[in-house]
């Protein structure tokens, strides 16, 4: 559920919505009138959001997969190949 701000619209208003406080809210319920502590009129706030996309990896970044003789050519079925080096 999202988290919306909200903030007295008058000058009428107590300790909690004198500044901006946060209600957890459905997105299809409706916006709050009125304070729950004091009752004053408050209006919900534009506030920040986060997004976050992920992109499919590209190619180099995925797991190399070798066919079966593949690996048995390089060593890989039973563990680690044989260190070598390559001039």
């Amino acid at each position: 559920m999202p988290i919306y701000e909200y903030r007295a619209s008058r000058s009428q208003h107590c300790d909690l919505c004198r500044t901006r406080f946060e209600v957890r809210q459905r997105m299809e319920d409706p916006p709050l009138e009125a304070c729950p502590k004091c009752g004053a009129a408050i209006r919900r706030l534009f506030s920040r959001t986060l997004i976050v996309l992920s992109e499919p990896l590209a190619p180099e970044e995925t797991f190399p997969t070798h066919t079966e003789e593949e690996a048995d050519r390089l060593g890989l079925e039973d563990g680690f190949g044989e260190d070598e080096i390559w001039e």
